[in-house]
Protein backbone atom coordinates (compact mmCIF):
# COMPACT_ATOMS: atom_id res chain seq x y z
CA UNK A 1 0.00 0.00 0.00
CA UNK A 2 2.81 2.45 0.80
CA UNK A 3 4.58 1.93 -2.49
CA UNK A 4 1.46 2.23 -4.58
CA UNK A 5 0.95 5.63 -2.37
CA UNK A 6 4.58 6.64 -3.38
CA UNK A 7 4.90 5.13 -6.89
CA UNK A 8 5.28 8.41 -8.70
CA UNK A 9 8.05 9.54 -7.02
CA UNK A 10 10.03 6.70 -7.04
CA UNK A 11 12.54 6.68 -9.47
CA UNK A 12 14.45 3.09 -8.43
CA UNK A 13 15.21 0.35 -5.79
CA UNK A 14 17.54 2.82 -4.85
CA UNK A 15 15.41 5.87 -4.18
CA UNK A 16 15.19 6.97 -0.70
CA UNK A 17 11.38 7.31 -0.70
CA UNK A 18 11.34 3.20 -1.93
CA UNK A 19 13.69 2.06 1.15
CA UNK A 20 11.48 4.60 3.47
CA UNK A 21 8.36 2.67 2.16
CA UNK A 22 9.71 -0.58 2.92
CA UNK A 23 10.68 0.35 6.75
CA UNK A 24 7.38 2.13 7.25
CA UNK A 25 5.36 -1.09 6.35
CA UNK A 26 7.61 -2.90 9.13
CA UNK A 27 7.45 -0.11 11.83
CA UNK A 28 3.91 0.04 10.75
CA UNK A 29 3.43 -4.11 11.74
CA UNK A 30 5.30 -3.16 14.78
CA UNK A 31 3.26 -0.53 15.50
CA UNK A 32 0.12 -2.34 15.80
CA UNK A 33 1.73 -5.13 17.69
CA UNK A 34 3.21 -3.50 20.62
CA UNK A 35 1.74 0.27 21.23
CA UNK A 36 -1.25 -0.50 23.50
CA UNK A 37 -3.27 2.69 23.24
CA UNK A 38 -5.23 2.79 20.13
CA UNK A 39 -4.98 6.92 19.75
CA UNK A 40 -1.09 6.49 20.01
CA UNK A 41 -1.84 4.17 16.77
CA UNK A 42 -4.12 6.08 14.80
CA UNK A 43 -1.63 9.09 15.68
CA UNK A 44 1.07 6.63 13.86
CA UNK A 45 -1.18 6.22 10.59
CA UNK A 46 -2.37 9.90 10.45
CA UNK A 47 1.17 11.06 10.61
CA UNK A 48 2.10 8.78 7.69
CA UNK A 49 -0.56 9.75 5.67
CA UNK A 50 0.63 13.71 7.01
CA UNK A 51 3.52 13.11 4.69
CA UNK A 52 1.93 11.75 1.61
CA UNK A 53 -0.37 14.94 2.02
CA UNK A 54 2.96 17.19 2.40
CA UNK A 55 4.57 15.62 -0.66
CA UNK A 56 0.74 15.98 -2.92
CA UNK A 57 0.50 19.92 -1.78
CA UNK A 58 3.27 20.67 -2.93
CA UNK A 59 3.00 19.23 -6.15
CA UNK A 60 -0.68 19.49 -6.41
CA UNK A 61 -0.06 22.76 -8.63
CA UNK A 62 2.69 21.23 -10.74
CA UNK A 63 2.75 19.10 -13.96
CA UNK A 64 5.60 17.18 -15.46
CA UNK A 65 7.36 18.82 -18.38
CA UNK A 66 9.65 17.56 -20.78
CA UNK A 67 13.24 17.26 -19.46
CA UNK A 68 15.78 19.42 -20.03
CA UNK A 69 17.22 19.83 -23.57
CA UNK A 70 19.63 17.30 -23.77
CA UNK A 71 23.28 18.67 -25.72
CA UNK A 72 25.42 16.09 -27.81
CA UNK A 73 27.95 16.13 -25.12
CA UNK A 74 26.59 15.67 -21.16
CA UNK A 75 29.40 18.07 -19.96
CA UNK A 76 28.25 20.94 -21.61
CA UNK A 77 25.29 21.29 -18.89
CA UNK A 78 27.93 22.12 -16.51
CA UNK A 79 30.74 24.73 -16.12
CA UNK A 80 33.87 24.93 -13.77
CA UNK A 81 34.32 20.57 -14.06
CA UNK A 82 38.22 21.38 -13.62
CA UNK A 83 37.62 23.03 -10.50
CA UNK A 84 35.72 20.14 -9.21
CA UNK A 85 37.99 17.87 -9.62
CA UNK A 86 40.39 19.76 -8.19
CA UNK A 87 38.37 20.10 -5.21
CA UNK A 88 37.49 16.42 -5.00
CA UNK A 89 41.04 15.28 -4.61
CA UNK A 90 41.65 17.47 -1.70
CA UNK A 91 38.50 16.21 0.22
CA UNK A 92 40.11 12.93 -1.04
CA UNK A 93 42.86 13.72 0.91
CA UNK A 94 41.44 14.56 4.12
CA UNK A 95 39.22 11.98 3.93
CA UNK A 96 41.47 9.32 3.66
CA UNK A 97 44.09 10.42 6.26
CA UNK A 98 41.22 11.30 8.89
CA UNK A 99 40.51 7.75 8.21
CA UNK A 100 43.91 5.99 8.40
CA UNK A 101 44.30 8.22 11.84
CA UNK A 102 40.96 7.07 13.32
CA UNK A 103 42.20 3.38 12.20
CA UNK A 104 45.17 3.67 13.83
CA UNK A 105 44.37 5.67 17.19
CA UNK A 106 41.30 3.31 17.69
CA UNK A 107 40.81 0.49 14.90
CA UNK A 108 38.40 0.10 12.61
CA UNK A 109 34.83 0.31 13.70
CA UNK A 110 33.56 -3.18 12.08
CA UNK A 111 36.21 -4.49 13.34
CA UNK A 112 35.90 -4.34 16.78
CA UNK A 113 34.05 -6.72 18.96
CA UNK A 114 30.91 -4.63 19.08
CA UNK A 115 30.31 -2.39 15.94
CA UNK A 116 27.34 -0.75 17.13
CA UNK A 117 28.85 0.55 20.24
CA UNK A 118 31.99 1.40 18.56
CA UNK A 119 31.00 3.94 16.08
CA UNK A 120 29.82 5.67 18.61
CA UNK A 121 32.69 5.22 21.15
CA UNK A 122 35.57 5.75 18.76
CA UNK A 123 34.97 9.22 18.16
CA UNK A 124 34.58 10.32 21.57
CA UNK A 125 37.24 12.30 23.57
CA UNK A 126 38.15 14.54 21.17
CA UNK A 127 37.72 12.95 17.63
CA UNK A 128 34.62 13.64 16.96
CA UNK A 129 35.75 16.31 14.03
CA UNK A 130 36.52 12.43 12.18
CA UNK A 131 33.08 11.52 12.57
CA UNK A 132 31.59 14.88 10.84
CA UNK A 133 34.58 14.62 7.75
CA UNK A 134 33.18 10.78 7.40
CA UNK A 135 29.24 12.11 7.65
CA UNK A 136 30.22 15.56 5.31
CA UNK A 137 33.31 14.92 3.42
CA UNK A 138 32.37 10.90 2.60
CA UNK A 139 28.97 12.16 0.76
CA UNK A 140 30.30 14.20 -0.79
CA UNK A 141 32.85 12.27 -2.52
CA UNK A 142 30.99 9.42 -3.36
CA UNK A 143 28.71 12.12 -5.42
CA UNK A 144 31.44 13.75 -6.92
CA UNK A 145 33.14 10.60 -7.80
CA UNK A 146 29.91 8.96 -9.55
CA UNK A 147 29.42 12.21 -11.69
CA UNK A 148 33.13 12.84 -12.90
CA UNK A 149 33.82 9.37 -13.55
CA UNK A 150 30.26 9.83 -16.14
CA UNK A 151 31.64 12.82 -17.21
CA UNK A 152 35.37 11.52 -18.07
CA UNK A 153 34.63 8.00 -18.50
CA UNK A 154 37.97 7.72 -16.05
CA UNK A 155 38.40 4.57 -14.66
CA UNK A 156 40.46 5.91 -11.65
CA UNK A 157 37.24 7.85 -10.15
CA UNK A 158 35.91 4.42 -9.55
CA UNK A 159 39.04 3.35 -8.25
CA UNK A 160 39.28 6.06 -5.95
CA UNK A 161 35.25 5.11 -4.92
CA UNK A 162 36.17 1.59 -4.13
CA UNK A 163 38.51 3.10 -1.93
CA UNK A 164 35.82 5.40 -0.26
CA UNK A 165 33.58 3.02 0.38
CA UNK A 166 36.33 0.87 1.65
CA UNK A 167 36.75 2.65 4.39
CA UNK A 168 32.62 3.50 4.69
CA UNK A 169 32.37 -0.54 5.63
CA UNK A 170 35.05 -0.39 8.06
CA UNK A 171 32.91 2.23 9.87
CA UNK A 172 30.91 0.17 11.33
CA UNK A 173 27.84 0.81 9.93
CA UNK A 174 25.11 -2.11 8.95
CA UNK A 175 23.43 0.03 5.97
CA UNK A 176 26.86 1.65 5.06
CA UNK A 177 26.79 1.12 1.53
CA UNK A 178 23.82 2.17 0.87
CA UNK A 179 25.13 5.55 0.66
CA UNK A 180 27.03 4.91 -2.39
CA UNK A 181 24.21 3.11 -3.99
CA UNK A 182 21.64 6.27 -3.13
CA UNK A 183 24.17 8.28 -4.27
CA UNK A 184 24.64 6.41 -7.56
CA UNK A 185 20.94 6.86 -7.87
CA UNK A 186 20.62 9.93 -7.57
CA UNK A 187 23.24 11.00 -10.41
CA UNK A 188 21.89 8.33 -12.91
CA UNK A 189 18.28 9.10 -12.86
CA UNK A 190 18.87 12.36 -12.99
CA UNK A 191 17.06 13.90 -16.36
CA UNK A 192 20.56 15.43 -17.80
CA UNK A 193 21.87 11.94 -17.10
CA UNK A 194 19.50 10.51 -19.85
CA UNK A 195 22.10 9.77 -21.78
CA UNK A 196 24.61 7.25 -19.75
CA UNK A 197 21.29 5.18 -19.08
CA UNK A 198 23.91 2.63 -21.43
CA UNK A 199 26.02 2.98 -18.62
CA UNK A 200 23.97 2.54 -16.06
CA UNK A 201 22.81 -0.91 -17.78
CA UNK A 202 26.58 -2.04 -17.98
CA UNK A 203 27.49 -0.83 -14.03
CA UNK A 204 24.06 -3.17 -13.20
CA UNK A 205 26.22 -6.43 -13.93
CA UNK A 206 28.01 -5.62 -10.58
CA UNK A 207 25.00 -5.16 -8.55
CA UNK A 208 25.14 -8.59 -7.48
CA UNK A 209 28.20 -8.15 -6.06
CA UNK A 210 27.45 -5.08 -4.61
CA UNK A 211 24.56 -6.54 -3.17
CA UNK A 212 26.62 -9.43 -1.69
CA UNK A 213 28.66 -6.94 -0.13
CA UNK A 214 26.61 -4.77 1.63
CA UNK A 215 24.50 -7.81 3.11
CA UNK A 216 28.18 -9.02 4.41
CA UNK A 217 28.47 -6.05 5.88
CA UNK A 218 25.00 -6.04 7.63
CA UNK A 219 25.48 -9.49 8.81
CA UNK A 220 29.36 -9.30 9.69
CA UNK A 221 27.73 -6.32 12.34
CA UNK A 222 25.04 -8.46 13.45
CA UNK A 223 26.72 -11.87 13.93
CA UNK A 224 29.43 -10.28 16.08
CA UNK A 225 26.75 -8.42 18.36
CA UNK A 226 24.29 -10.78 18.95
CA UNK A 227 24.18 -14.30 19.66
CA UNK A 228 24.00 -17.22 16.97
CA UNK A 229 22.54 -16.52 13.24
CA UNK A 230 18.56 -17.15 15.18
CA UNK A 231 18.70 -13.82 17.09
CA UNK A 232 21.29 -12.06 13.94
CA UNK A 233 18.15 -12.67 11.53
CA UNK A 234 15.58 -10.88 14.37
CA UNK A 235 18.21 -8.52 14.31
CA UNK A 236 18.28 -7.88 10.52
CA UNK A 237 14.73 -7.58 11.04
CA UNK A 238 14.31 -4.98 12.97
CA UNK A 239 17.00 -2.98 11.06
CA UNK A 240 14.45 -3.11 8.38
CA UNK A 241 12.54 -0.74 10.44
CA UNK A 242 15.19 1.90 10.16
CA UNK A 243 14.57 4.06 12.65
CA UNK A 244 11.22 2.86 13.39
CA UNK A 245 12.54 0.71 16.86
CA UNK A 246 11.90 3.88 18.62
CA UNK A 247 7.98 2.52 19.00
CA UNK A 248 9.77 -0.09 21.45
CA UNK A 249 10.74 2.69 23.75
CA UNK A 250 9.08 6.30 22.81
CA UNK A 251 5.47 4.97 24.19
CA UNK A 252 6.76 3.59 27.63
CA UNK A 253 5.04 5.36 29.73
CA UNK A 254 7.79 6.88 31.38
CA UNK A 255 9.00 8.42 28.02
CA UNK A 256 5.47 9.34 27.14
CA UNK A 257 5.42 11.37 30.77
CA UNK A 258 8.99 13.04 30.41
CA UNK A 259 8.39 14.43 27.12
CA UNK A 260 4.97 15.59 27.78
CA UNK A 261 5.87 19.36 28.55
CA UNK A 262 8.66 19.66 25.90
CA UNK A 263 7.45 22.61 23.33
CA UNK A 264 8.55 25.04 20.69
CA UNK A 265 10.83 26.76 22.46
CA UNK A 266 12.92 23.21 22.91
CA UNK A 267 12.60 22.13 19.40
CA UNK A 268 13.85 24.94 18.35
CA UNK A 269 16.82 25.07 21.02
CA UNK A 270 17.34 21.27 19.48
CA UNK A 271 16.99 22.35 15.66
CA UNK A 272 19.77 25.15 16.30
CA UNK A 273 22.03 23.05 18.96
CA UNK A 274 24.03 20.70 16.08
CA UNK A 275 25.84 23.63 14.67
CA UNK A 276 25.37 26.11 18.29
CA UNK A 277 27.35 22.86 19.80
CA UNK A 278 30.05 22.52 17.00
CA UNK A 279 30.84 26.40 17.99
CA UNK A 280 30.63 25.74 21.69
CA UNK A 281 27.66 28.51 22.05
CA UNK A 282 26.08 25.70 23.82
CA UNK A 283 26.26 22.13 25.09
CA UNK A 284 25.67 19.58 22.51
CA UNK A 285 22.23 18.17 23.84
CA UNK A 286 21.75 14.30 24.27
CA UNK A 287 19.94 12.75 21.16
CA UNK A 288 16.17 12.26 22.17
CA UNK A 289 16.72 8.77 21.41
CA UNK A 290 19.77 7.81 23.82
CA UNK A 291 17.56 10.25 26.29
CA UNK A 292 14.69 7.12 25.81
CA UNK A 293 17.20 4.38 26.79
CA UNK A 294 17.85 6.18 29.98
CA UNK A 295 15.08 6.24 30.99
CA UNK A 296 13.86 3.17 30.88
CA UNK A 297 16.93 1.84 31.95
CA UNK A 298 16.41 -0.28 35.18
CA UNK A 299 18.24 0.96 38.47
CA UNK A 300 21.55 -0.36 39.34
CA UNK A 301 22.20 -0.86 35.33
CA UNK A 302 24.95 1.52 33.90
CA UNK A 303 25.89 2.11 30.47
CA UNK A 304 29.21 2.88 29.21
CA UNK A 305 27.80 3.71 25.73
CA UNK A 306 24.18 4.37 24.74
CA UNK A 307 23.11 4.01 21.36
CA UNK A 308 19.13 4.50 21.22
CA UNK A 309 16.87 4.70 18.35
CA UNK A 310 16.88 7.84 15.56
CA UNK A 311 13.57 10.20 16.22
CA UNK A 312 11.19 10.13 13.17
CA UNK A 313 8.81 12.42 12.67
CA UNK A 314 5.56 11.09 14.27
CA UNK A 315 7.37 11.11 17.58
CA UNK A 316 9.59 14.15 17.20
CA UNK A 317 5.92 16.28 16.12
CA UNK A 318 4.46 14.94 18.84
CA UNK A 319 7.02 15.43 21.35
CA UNK A 320 7.51 19.11 20.61
CA UNK A 321 4.22 20.01 19.48
CA UNK A 322 1.22 17.47 20.76
CA UNK A 323 -0.94 15.27 18.95
CA UNK A 324 -2.03 17.47 16.37
CA UNK A 325 0.74 19.72 15.86
CA UNK A 326 2.79 16.60 15.21
CA UNK A 327 0.31 15.74 12.41
CA UNK A 328 1.04 18.83 10.49
CA UNK A 329 4.57 19.12 11.41
CA UNK A 330 4.86 15.39 9.22
CA UNK A 331 3.24 17.41 6.43
CA UNK A 332 5.37 19.96 6.30
CA UNK A 333 8.60 17.35 7.10
CA UNK A 334 7.26 15.66 3.68
CA UNK A 335 6.22 19.42 2.26
CA UNK A 336 10.25 19.97 2.81
CA UNK A 337 11.74 16.95 1.31
CA UNK A 338 9.38 17.05 -1.79
CA UNK A 339 10.59 20.60 -2.30
CA UNK A 340 14.20 19.75 -2.09
CA UNK A 341 13.99 16.64 -4.50
CA UNK A 342 12.09 18.62 -6.70
CA UNK A 343 14.61 21.35 -7.27
CA UNK A 344 17.49 18.91 -7.98
CA UNK A 345 16.15 16.81 -10.48
CA UNK A 346 14.91 20.32 -12.13
CA UNK A 347 18.41 21.46 -12.32
CA UNK A 348 19.45 22.11 -16.16
CA UNK A 349 22.22 23.73 -16.41
CA UNK A 350 24.72 24.42 -13.44
CA UNK A 351 28.19 24.86 -11.80
CA UNK A 352 29.92 21.28 -11.31
CA UNK A 353 30.52 21.87 -7.62
CA UNK A 354 27.02 22.77 -6.98
CA UNK A 355 25.05 19.73 -9.03
CA UNK A 356 27.40 17.50 -6.76
CA UNK A 357 26.33 19.98 -4.19
CA UNK A 358 23.29 19.35 -4.55
CA UNK A 359 23.35 16.09 -5.02
CA UNK A 360 24.67 15.12 -2.10
CA UNK A 361 22.28 17.64 -0.04
CA UNK A 362 19.07 15.59 -1.99
CA UNK A 363 20.22 12.73 -0.29
CA UNK A 364 20.90 13.63 3.20
CA UNK A 365 17.71 15.98 3.37
CA UNK A 366 16.03 12.22 2.97
CA UNK A 367 17.11 11.68 6.50
CA UNK A 368 14.51 14.33 7.36
CA UNK A 369 12.12 11.47 7.24
CA UNK A 370 14.38 9.56 9.61
CA UNK A 371 15.51 12.06 12.02
CA UNK A 372 15.78 15.91 11.71
CA UNK A 373 18.52 16.28 14.02
CA UNK A 374 21.17 13.81 12.62
CA UNK A 375 19.80 15.07 9.19
CA UNK A 376 21.09 18.69 10.19
CA UNK A 377 23.96 17.63 11.73
CA UNK A 378 25.03 15.71 8.58
CA UNK A 379 24.54 18.43 6.44
CA UNK A 380 26.19 20.91 8.27
CA UNK A 381 28.68 18.72 7.96
CA UNK A 382 28.88 18.79 4.28
CA UNK A 383 29.15 22.68 3.66
CA UNK A 384 31.33 22.93 6.60
CA UNK A 385 33.83 21.21 4.74
CA UNK A 386 32.98 21.28 1.16
CA UNK A 387 32.40 24.84 0.48
CA UNK A 388 35.77 26.26 2.08
CA UNK A 389 38.16 23.94 0.40
CA UNK A 390 35.91 24.74 -2.90
CA UNK A 391 36.30 28.50 -1.90
CA UNK A 392 40.03 28.13 -2.08
CA UNK A 393 40.62 26.08 -5.19
CA UNK A 394 38.36 28.56 -6.99
CA UNK A 395 40.57 31.67 -5.87
CA UNK A 396 43.83 29.68 -6.65
CA UNK A 397 43.16 28.10 -9.91
CA UNK A 398 40.76 30.45 -11.53
CA UNK A 399 40.80 33.89 -9.38
CA UNK A 400 37.40 33.81 -8.75
CA UNK A 401 34.51 32.11 -7.25
CA UNK A 402 31.48 31.48 -9.29
CA UNK A 403 28.09 29.60 -8.25
CA UNK A 404 25.31 29.36 -10.97
CA UNK A 405 22.48 27.18 -11.86
CA UNK A 406 19.40 27.01 -14.22
CA UNK A 407 16.68 24.68 -13.33
CA UNK A 408 13.93 22.94 -15.63
CA UNK A 409 10.60 24.36 -13.56
CA UNK A 410 8.19 21.86 -11.90
CA UNK A 411 9.97 18.52 -12.95
CA UNK A 412 8.51 16.12 -10.84
CA UNK A 413 10.72 13.72 -8.89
Amino acid sequence: MYFLLYKSYIYSFVDPIFLFTIATAFSSVLVIEVVREVADVVHFFLCQFAVLIGFRLYYRNKSKENSPQLFSNLGEHFSDKKLLEWATLFLFILYVSANLFIAYSKGFTLLSSAPTEAKVANFQNGFGIIRKINWGVGTFLCSSLIFLYLLRKNKVYLVLLSIISFFIILDGSKSSLLRVAIAAGLIFYHPLFETERATLVNLKKYSVLFTGALFAVIFTVLLKENDGIDEAAIAFLRRLLYGGDVVLFYYNPVNLDFFEDFNLVDYLVRFVNPISGFFRIQPYQEALGNVMIENIRPPGVTLDVIVGPNTPFYVEGRIFFGYFGGIIYSALIGYSYAAVRNFYFSISKSNAFFFVLMASIAQLLAGLLVDVNLTITQTFDLLFFSLPVYTIVAFVFDRRLKVSWTVQRNHIN
